[in-house]
């Protein structure tokens, strides 16, 4: 049957695991919200098996101080998702990505955190597909019904569906999700007019450009995009230079459904101040709308400064502002 890419080419993934370690911080609404700071300051980790040091670096060679949680996996920043995961810990993480569909390998290493274990691009398919389906597992299967050449039906394959995550947490990631094909690593998207679909996804590019990766979705369509070299050898391309750029030309010749999240009753929205992160008022100029888990908005509020006011509703259009434009501007 020769050398199927899809099934069989078993490679690093790279930051299509970085969802993984941001859905089990937003599991724990107390503790992490969209815009919880975090630091992205540079880390050493010693290896307690033979005390050699890790210490992963950004892409862009940059530390990048304290972010929001969100623009962490917006940016696709190594450093503060290594520091979020290992506040959560590696198997708290490593139950969240078996529950998305696929379990890493044990032990669970901080490496992990950054994709270093390796899947095929149908294993990430099915890990992507409980995400694009609101927190629900369907097994992922290539052949649902054998046929007889008469039409009898030999054998048919059940559709199990189960739920395993709580559908807020995974609505506050697939909006972060879209907010990284818009303004973060998967902003290239655009190129392909694909910008009114709302699509949601992640690059992912592993050491030496060995491996470029894209996941994503739009309302009716998921794909998984890797290209690589057999004899990984480097191919020289990022997730967003070679695997997006494949993604967005064969969604762009699809017909699709676009992908408008609707928010779970569990979930409310906050007017926050993108200087201080508190809430503000609706009717401040800079005020910003974000989603939280309810019972998780700031307690703190931060009085609408004068000088930033709108005196009344036409002055300014579309205030406050929502999902996609905050995030672009918060906490700059």
């Amino acid at each position: 049957m020769g050398f199927n890419r899809a099934v069989d080419a078993i490679r690093p993934i790279g930051s299509l695991a970085k969802p993984a370690v941001f859905l089990t911080a937003l599991m724990q609404p107390e503790k992490y919200t969209p815009v919880t700071p975090l630091s992205d300051a540079a880390i050493t980790y010693k290896n307690p098996d033979d005390g050699s040091l890790w210490k992963p670096g950004n892409f862009d060679n940059r530390f990048h101080g304290t972010v929001p949680l969100y623009r962490a996996l917006v940016r696709s920043y190594n450093a503060s998702t290594v520091r979020l995961g290992l506040s959560l810990g590696l198997d708290a993480v490593s139950r969240t990505f078996g529950r998305l569909g696929h379990t890493p390998p044990s032990p669970a290493l901080p490496s992990h955190l950054l994709g270093s274990f390796s899947m095929s691009p149908v294993q990430v398919a099915q890990v992507y597909h409980t995400l694009a389906s609101g927190g629900f597992h369907t097994p992922a299967r290539a052949i649902r019904t054998v046929y007889t050449p008469e039409g009898i039906r030999l054998q048919q394959y059940p559709l199990t569906i189960e739920q395993r995550f709580d559908p807020g947490p995974v609505f506050l990631l697939n909006k972060i999700l879209q907010a990284a094909v818009t303004q973060g690593t998967g902003k290239s998207l655009k190129r392909w007019d694909t910008r009114n679909l709302g699509i949601a996804g992640k690059t992912g590019t592993t050491n030496d450009l060995r491996d470029s990766w894209f996941a994503g979705f739009s309302g009716n369509r998921l794909a998984v995009v890797w290209l690589g070299r057999d004899d990984n050898r480097p191919a020289g391309l990022t997730g967003a230079t070679g695997a997006l750029q494949v993604f967005g030309r064969i969604m762009a010749k699809l017909p699709n459904t676009r992908l408008n999240l609707a928010p779970p009753e569990t979930v409310e929205w906050g007017i926050i101040d993108p200087g201080t992160g508190d809430l503000t008022g609706r009717d401040c100029g800079n005020g910003i709308a974000v989603p939280f888990i309810k019972g998780s908005k700031p307690a703190e509020t931060t009085p609408c400064p004068q000088k930033q006011k709108v005196k009344s509703a036409t002055e300014v259009k579309n205030r406050p502002r929502y999902l996609g434009d905050w995030l672009k501007e918060l906490f700059k």
